[in-house]
């Protein structure tokens, strides 16, 4: 599904990726562990087709820079960071469903699992909701949408205790039919969840093990 050759990003004279390999097949659920600065959420970006690199970077063989749209209808990002979005909810959920063919109704199904009651906040704007709302909207977004391939920058970050435990059992009902790579700095809540461990040192794979 993944296949990654020779990939290098650099931000000015700072090299973050550095002639990186990794190959993933669709039945595998990474957890992609290192250091802050390691490269990992420069690695997603390429994934996601944000970024112009060197290498070859390709999902089930399609270039995601190239061809963005297509191969976003199968990949469903949660970023680290939530972006700087002014729209209000109404209309990002729709935005999302149109483009990605999903049924609103699952998301607002995620985020109800997660706690969050999205009738409440369907005219607010993305941008003045809290951390913790915003967080369980993005993950709405994209578990809420049928993606062969979930990319999960450090997710349960904002997430109380009872929505970080429902969000990983929703992983674990998706682990059957979806391919992950999770970062995440706190390993033990996703141990029972990834196959494969891969580590970025200085923007190269320094460890790449399964889990038994």
């Amino acid at each position: 599904m993944i296949h990654l050759a020779g990939l290098t990003k650099t931000f000015g004279a700072v090299r973050v990726l550095d002639g990186l390999d990794l190959d993933a097949s669709a039945g595998e659920r990474i957890a992609l562990i290192g250091s802050n600065g390691a490269g990992k959420t420069t690695l997603f970006r390429c994934l996601l087709g944000e970024y112009v690199h060197e290498g070859v970077v390709e999902i089930d063989g399609v270039n995601p820079r190239a061809n963005r749209t297509i191969v976003l209808r199968d990949v469903a990002f949660v970023p680290q960071i939530a972006p700087r979005l002014d729209m209000p909810v109404a209309a990002l959920m729709a935005y999302v469903a149109d483009v990605s063919g999903a049924d609103m109704a699952a998301m607002v199904e995620v985020a109800r699992r997660l706690g969050l009651d999205v009738a409440t906040i369907l005219r607010r704007p993305f941008s003045k909701l809290s951390g913790g709302m915003k967080q369980k909207l993005l993950i709405a977004l994209a578990l809420g949408r049928p993606a062969r391939l979930l990319i999960l920058d450090e997710p349960a970050a904002n997430l109380d205790p009872a929505a970080r435990a429902t969000f990983l059992d929703m992983l674990h009902e998706r682990a059957r039919d979806t391919a992950m790579i999770i970062s995440s700095h706190r390993i033990d809540e996703i141990a029972a969840l990834v196959n494969r461990v891969v580590e970025l040192e200085r923007g190269k794979v320094v460890l790449d093990d399964a889990v038994s």
